[in-house]
């Protein structure tokens, strides 16, 4: 057989299309963006005056246009947001997705009435229906039309749609799977929401604009309560459903600021990134999470918030972001709280500043975000209560003993995240302590019913408690419940108010009158062994300053 120079022409002017239909595809970065760089060439080589590609929802019977180009038809868009129809109102169409067969139709030819029918409502003359095979499955179909003006489609046209079509399925499957891969990489799989990479890239982002227009960085961290007992009295899988529906509550909290990035970073741990509006924004999110988790969910949650627009000292990228905001979810987590704590909007000396401390990981001058180490030492935690105490202490208004004895025992309390502190005193002459002042911040889950300690007027036989009768002179002293030689009655306390440990301190005024603090930790408290001198020069300062 002979070609004739307008075959050659032809077949070099097709040949060029299908290599930019591959062009088009190697570069396409989302289904979106391949479509239509591809139907241009396939719509030059085919002679069609419109083309189309539409997507096969098998289940619902029906197919969606995805991109339509060239010279469109009456009502057609480039890329139609609600442009569907049935497969049973065109039977050459339902027997092309059924069995993966190219088509040929034209108006007048009487093969189908449906196709025909939509040949004139786009004033066209004919066209070519080819199914797009992916992965082994019809996907979709490439629908090529001509208009009146131009030679009908035939039989003979179809081998070249069919090359032209397996090309862009190969285009499609390849983005679909990069996609796909793109999902899985910033996607976590159980719950649907943003992974840890996902809010790390989004936070990397906000801090390069903040860079440029100064606009909050605010982040939320959240901790599912409870989530280890339900796996262990319920199974994991009823662990993996708690996850999926506070995933739910946490994607419609962060949906009241809109842009917001809600993710799930590992565990029972999420975290939503919100832009810009100030830190009042993430707060009110960080408020909603915890509504609903109150409302739908045994345990609740504890939720930390922090952000660049909140006096939290320099905030140089998402490391100290994350670490600031972790610190906040700790104490939330530690003091049973169900509403946010927010960091920079506590305590006068903010203790969440002190936990979100930053530690440079050895030889790399990094600051490491690891949750666990916002426990710091014990060492390092007395001398950051002995600043930040006395310090509120120097910058406090003149008070009497008692007054200047609860700001120490309030404040190392919070900065420890102890249970709760007790001041208590012995007049003159007296055997006997009196309790003048307490606060219990968290109650033990296994404290008694009815603690005969905790009131205030409540008084002790100095006799029954040799340990603190020796402090009371001047002196401080850590307990802890494992420790052998505790005094029984000592231990009787700590029982009743289910605490592992307590440290204390005493001092005389003036008038002679002995005082004493008493700070009571339980298992989430900081480590105190090195505090009990540092907390007997709090006692003196605040006894000497008094008046």
């Amino acid at each position: 057989m002979s070609l004739t120079p307008s075959a050659f022409l032809a077949a070099d002017t097709r040949l060029e299309a299908l290599t930019r239909i591959s062009a088009a595809q190697a570069g396409a970065p989302s289904l979106m963006a391949l479509l239509p760089a591809a139907l241009g060439p396939v719509r030059e080589a085919t002679g069609a005056a419109s083309a189309s590609v539409s997507r096969w929802d098998r289940d619902r019977g029906q197919v969606r246009v995805l991109v339509n180009a060239g010279t469109l038809g009456p009502g057609e868009a480039p890329f139609p947001t609600d442009e569907m129809y049935r497969v049973t109102e065109f039977p050459a169409v339902d027997r092309m997705f059924a069995l993966a067969e190219p088509f040929v139709a034209r108006r007048g030819a009487g093969d189908d009435a449906g196709v025909e029918a939509l040949l004139r409502q786009l004033d066209k003359q004919s066209c070519i229906g080819v199914p797009l095979v992916v992965e082994g499955r019809v996907w979709g179909e490439l629908f090529l039309a001509r208009g009146t003006d131009q030679p009908a489609y035939t039989e003979a046209d179809l081998p070249f749609a069919v090359a032209a079509a397996a090309l862009l399925a190969a285009g499609v499957a390849q983005v679909t799977h990069f996609e796909r891969v793109a999902r899985l990489a910033y996607s976590d799989p159980l719950t649907g929401l943003a992974n840890r990479r996902a809010i790390d890239d989004r936070l990397d982002e906000a801090f390069a604009r903040r860079a440029v227009d100064g606009s909050a960085v605010s982040l939320v961290v959240c901790d599912i309560n409870g989530l280890k007992q339900i796996n262990d009295d319920r199974g994991h899988e009823a662990g993996d459903r708690a996850l999926v529906h506070f995933a739910g509550l946490l994607a419609a909290a962060a949906g009241l600021v809109p842009g917001s990035l809600a993710g799930r970073t590992g565990g029972d741990e999420f975290a939503v990134v919100v832009e810009g509006g100030g830190a009042d924004h993430a707060v009110w999110v960080a408020e909603d999470i915890c509504r609903r988790a109150a409302v739908a969910m045994d345990g609740g949650v504890a939720v930390g918030v922090a952000s660049t627009h909140d006096p939290v000292g320099p905030v140089d990228g998402p490391a100290r972001l994350f670490r600031l905001a972790d610190a906040a979810q700790t104490r939330a987590k530690r003091s049973r709280s169900r509403s946010p704590v927010v960091a920079g909007r506590g305590l006068p000396d903010d203790a969440t500043l002190w936990l979100a401390g930053v530690d440079d990981a050895p030889g790399t001058g990094q600051a490491r975000m690891d949750r666990r180490r916002v426990r710091r030492s014990a060492r390092d935690v007395a001398a950051r209560v002995f600043d930040s105490v006395l310090e509120t202490l120097d910058h406090g208004p003149g008070c009497d003993e008692l007054a200047r004895l609860e700001v120490v025992a309030d404040a190392t309390a919070r900065l420890v995240d102890a249970a709760g502190w007790w001041v208590s005193v012995v007049d003159p002459g007296a055997d006997v302590l009196r309790t003048v002042s307490f606060s219990a911040i968290r109650l033990a889950a296994q404290a008694a019913a009815a603690d005969p300690y905790s009131d205030v007027g409540a008084t002790f036989a100095l006799g029954d408690y040799p340990s603190t009768a020796g402090v009371l002179q001047g002196g401080g002293l850590y307990l802890a419940v494992a420790d052998p030689w505790v005094d029984p009655m000592e231990l009787a306390v700590l029982d009743a108010g289910g605490y592992k440990g307590l440290v204390m301190a005493g001092g005389r005024d003036r008038a002679g009158t002995c005082w004493l603090v008493e700070v009571y930790l339980d298992e989430i408290s900081a480590p105190v062994e090195a505090l009990p001198p540092v907390l007997r020069g709090l006692v003196a300062c605040a006894l000497l300053g008094a008046g």
